[in-house]
């Protein structure tokens, strides 16, 4: 009874604001339309860098985009070498600036299902910079079938939270913190109000579980971990703006492939721009703005949880604190390959 509450309780909500509706209220509260300038059109990024993971496709290329045309150097890491060079090219080529400038958008290839190339990746990106404004932890995927990768592990909780969100954002803080008003987003899901976070096992689709494999479920508890990772991160890095962010449902590659025809259930679907909106307004806002730890949609903070009756918090979606402690030790632990246990 409280699962299929909390779920009908979710997309009763999302129906209402992760729309393209629903995006199209929220605007009308901006500052734009009470005559105050908006800073997406006015803000100058060209002293800033900013590294976008899943740069090549969907909401990462659409940000990626925006970043680039407001002159800011952008780290484009990607699994494919061919897929991030014909998006760079676009990129580009759409840009007002002019000439191009291949420089500000650096190509990164990198797998963040794999520990290994997240590794690599940030080494590759500290030769580089010295400085990073925004980390926007944004690649993933929704898998229909338990995948592993060649470590071994769950595709969808290696891409999501324990290599994409977590070993990249633990390896960039030293650097983040060193760079004034910087900027850790990570792209969750409102996927999260469905669940809290499970025991370990049942996270990571262990082979204990995999008899029991949800590609959905195995998206959602990535998604609520994330999010306890914001809450956490927030709390112990404050020289760092450490959120997540839902773009809503917005019509991309992952969404055609994951949902297919049953994608008409969530529409009318948010454009690539109407998705990425919110968390460029994250990247650039000032921090006075923006509070670390929060779960933000289109500019605002959000409940984290709707589990209870008509819509209030409710209990079956939070975890106590010793869950979180227990999560993070996880993470700890799985996240390096001289610690994780054998499979």
């Amino acid at each position: 009874m409280g699962q299929t509450l909390t779920t009908t309780q979710f997309y009763l909500y999302g129906r209402s604001h992760f729309t393209a509706t629903g995006y199209q209220n929220h605007v009308r509260g901006y500052p734009q339309y009470v005559r105050q300038p908006d800073i997406l059109q006015s803000c100058d990024l060209s002293e800033k860098v900013f590294l976008v993971t899943g740069a090549n496709n969907g909401v990462g290329k659409e940000i990626t985009q925006w970043l680039y045309n407001k002159g800011a150097t952008v780290c484009m890491v990607c699994r494919s070498e061919e897929r991030a060079l014909e998006a760079q090219k676009e990129i580009m080529s759409k840009s007002s600036l002019q000439p191009a400038a291949e420089h500000r958008l650096p190509i990164v290839v990198a797998d963040c299902a794999r520990e290994g190339d997240v590794r690599s990746a940030w080494k590759t990106f500290e030769t580089k910079s010295n400085r990073l404004d925004g980390l926007i932890c944004n690649a993933g995927a929704l898998l229909n079938a338990r995948t592993l990768t060649p470590e071994g592990l769950e595709t969808t909780f290696s891409a999501h939270l324990l290599f994409g969100s977590y070993l990249l954002g633990k390896l960039a803080m030293p650097m983040l913190e060193s760079t004034p008003d910087s900027r850790l987003i990570m792209v969750s899901s409102g996927g999260m109000y469905n669940h809290n976070f499970p025991d370990w096992d049942t996270a990571t689709s262990a082979p204990s579980k995999a008899a029991k494999y949800d590609g959905q479920l195995a998206y959602v508890y990535a998604k609520r971990g994330q999010v306890l990772l914001a809450e956490r991160w927030g709390l112990e890095h404050p020289k760092v703006k450490t959120v997540t962010c839902h773009p809503g449902w917005t019509l991309t590659p992952g969404v055609e492939a994951a949902y297919g025809k049953s994608k008409s259930a969530l529409e009318p679907l948010r454009s690539l721009w109407e998705g990425a909106e919110g968390i460029c307004w994250l990247a650039v806002a000032p921090a006075s703005q923006i509070k670390s730890g929060e779960f933000y949609l289109d500019r605002q903070p959000q409940t984290k949880h709707m589990a209870g009756l008509f819509g209030t918090e409710g209990w079956a979606t939070k975890n106590s604190a010793q869950e979180v402690d227990a999560m993070i030790k996880g993470l700890e632990l799985w996240s390096s390959e001289s610690t994780r246990p054998k499979l």
